[in-house]
């Protein structure tokens, strides 16, 4: 392992600018928040691709660290990222998998001119050429983060316009009740609690709630995804996960996922 006197960049340190980018994806070239945003999904997904090599799990920081400062931090490989060539996650996926095994193949062909090998190298290429098995964790994780920052943008978006009761009916009638099982408020209750003039009023604004996830949500994923076919596969994916996390909440995820899906 490296001394502590190693440049060093983690979720803590990369805190250094407050929003994921703000732009397409063909814009997203902040590095740091790139590290920031991907950090856990990263470290996920360079778990799995260890899991085949045990005999290096203990380096899987130090992997991760030389993954970020030679690739992601350095200048020029973030710009040459191409959307038409697929997805950003994908790029990242794949990146990370080809560095890891490439400093693994150079480690063991060092220990094998000393004549030490911990993986012997025909086994090596057995395994960089095998099918991929931790991508849906890398997924998970990003999905996970792209429901986060949805819905953290989207009280943001509230809070800025004055309109938090928008943020507050959407979050006891659709996000507590998914997440927590609980039963909705009735909408009479809603009134009173707001100071509403009818249930039509709490109605319109639970509508208006739903508008507003949509609307961040097609604006987080154009930060990775460009064109209307590659939002909505990823809004696809976002249903997939949402009825994995939430089986007994169907008919909302179906909801909020079309919603975004035709927005």
């Amino acid at each position: 392992m490296r001394s502590n006197s190693d440049t060093h960049v983690s979720p803590a340190s990369a805190q250094l600018s407050g929003d994921f980018p703000v732009t397409t994806w063909v814009e997203v070239t902040d590095r740091k928040k790139i590290v920031n945003q991907y950090w856990i999904a990263l470290k996920t997904y360079l778990g799995g691709l260890l899991s085949r090599f045990p005999e290096y799990r203990a380096e899987a920081d130090d992997f991760l660290q030389d993954f970020i400062k030679e690739k992601i931090l350095h200048p020029g490989w973030l710009e040459k990222a191409d959307p038409n060539k697929g997805r950003f996650r994908d790029l990242l996926k794949s990146s990370l998998r080809n560095f890891v095994t490439g400093e693994i193949r150079k480690r063991e062909a060092a220990k094998r001119g000393g004549s030490s090998s911990l993986v012997p190298l025909d086994d090596l290429e057995q395994e960089i050429a095998g099918p991929e098995p931790v991508s849906d964790s890398f997924d998970m994780a990003w999905l996970q983060m792209l429901l986060s920052e949805t819905l953290e943008k989207m009280k943001q978006a509230c809070a800025a316009s004055d309109s938090n009761h928008i943020w507050k009916i959407f979050e006891v009638r659709i996000l507590r009740p998914a997440l927590e099982g609980i039963e909705p408020p009735p909408y009479e209750e809603l009134v009173a609690q707001f100071g509403l003039r009818s249930p039509a009023q709490a109605t319109n604004a639970l509508a208006t709630g739903k508008r507003m996830f949509a609307r961040h949500l097609r604006a987080v994923i154009a930060q990775y995804e460009t064109g209307d076919k590659a939002v909505r596969a990823e809004i696809d994916s976002l249903r997939l996960f949402l009825a994995k996390l939430l089986p007994d909440q169907k008919k909302t995820v179906n909801h909020l996922s079309e919603e975004s899906a035709y927005e």
